[in-house]
């Protein structure tokens, strides 16, 4: 039987591990939803850590780090939509470019600037919400967090409503199912794609920077394990849907914690070797969980398909 206690310590991490995917998960849903595909979201999340991890060392603000890694997200994404939506670059290489760029530029950068020395930061406490917090098992899992993860559980309704329940969610989706249609009724495609490019490339480098401020509270190479690719992959698992997306996201979180747990078990029991193969737990349940939903994942129409006014 797992105490109550413990439960409620697996829960908090899952949340807090699936945070980082939600995030850049909901970025990558209204991208593809307008049309574009953008596999340089791990590199943009690369990119928004270091960013974040710098600007919050030298100043000693979290809100100062955060910004600076949606500014740089901003940034990247303003290539990524050039490249793909105005030069028609092939959206999978130029993804992969971002992708390239952000995981070698975040390294030389930590290597150029600090050197073998290893950094540290004050990250992000836990924030407790009084009374909600004092619920028995779900109290401290769900209202014990980091304020980045309460600005999610606002943040993933507010998109779902904006993509479903809203004239410019209309559009978006118009424009990801058939681009000429959705001009020739007065939408601008290209704008539409590029504001929902940018706004994915901010959420990654909102991603990024909470992965290292809030759970990490350092930076190293490749800090994120894989975590942008398992976004997008994340999204075929939502079908494009925010709130699906998220779930799945959870499911990752879950399993990573679960893992955690287990290392931290099986270590103190005599089996660190184990651990090895705990690692890949998070990694096997996305890819079950990836298999038994795909057949029925039904992409947005223009997905990949760059447009060209007649």
């Amino acid at each position: 039987m797992i105490p109550l206690e413990t439960l409620s310590s697996i829960i908090n991490l899952a949340i807090a591990m699936s945070t980082p995917l939600a995030l850049a998960g909901l970025g990558e849903v209204y991208s593809e939803r307008s049309g574009v595909l953008n596999l340089g979201v791990e590199g943009i999340m690369l990119m928004g850590a270091f960013t974040a991890f710098h600007f919050t060392y030298i100043t000693g603000n979290l809100i100062v780090g955060y910004f600076t890694a949606i500014l740089v997200g901003l940034f990247l994404g303003l290539i990524k939509a050039t490249l793909s939506i105005s030069l028609k670059v092939n959206q999978v290489i130029a993804g992969m470019g971002i992708y390239f760029l952000g995981f070698g530029l975040s390294d030389f950068l930590y290597r150029t600037i600090y050197g073998a020395e290893y950094v540290t930061i004050q990250k992000s406490i836990q924030v407790p919400i009084p009374i909600l917090s004092s619920i028995p098992v779900i109290g401290p899992a769900l209202f014990k967090q980091y304020p980045a993860i309460y600005l999610t559980y606002m943040l993933l309704p507010l998109a779902w409503f904006i993509l479903y329940r809203t004239r410019w969610g209309l559009a978006l989706r118009a424009v990801g199912e058939n681009p000429r249609v959705a001009d020739t009724l007065g939408v601008n495609v290209f704008h539409v794609r590029y504001l929902a490019v940018l706004f994915g490339s901010a959420m990654a480098g909102f991603a990024g920077a909470f992965l290292c401020l809030g759970v990490v509270g350092l930076f190293y190479e490749n800090l994120t394990f894989g975590m942008g690719f398992i976004a997008i992959g994340l999204v075929y698992f939502g079908k494009w849907d925010p709130l699906r997306m998220w779930a799945g996201s959870l499911i990752f979180g879950t399993a990573w914690s679960i893992s955690t747990f287990l290392q931290d078990y099986f270590t103190k029991a005599g089996y660190p070797t184990a651990t090895y193969f705990l690692l890949m737990i998070p990694y096997i349940v996305v890819i079950i969980s990836l298999i038994a939903v795909s057949r029925k994942a039904k992409a947005p129409a223009s997905l990949t398909i760059p447009y060209t006014r007649e």
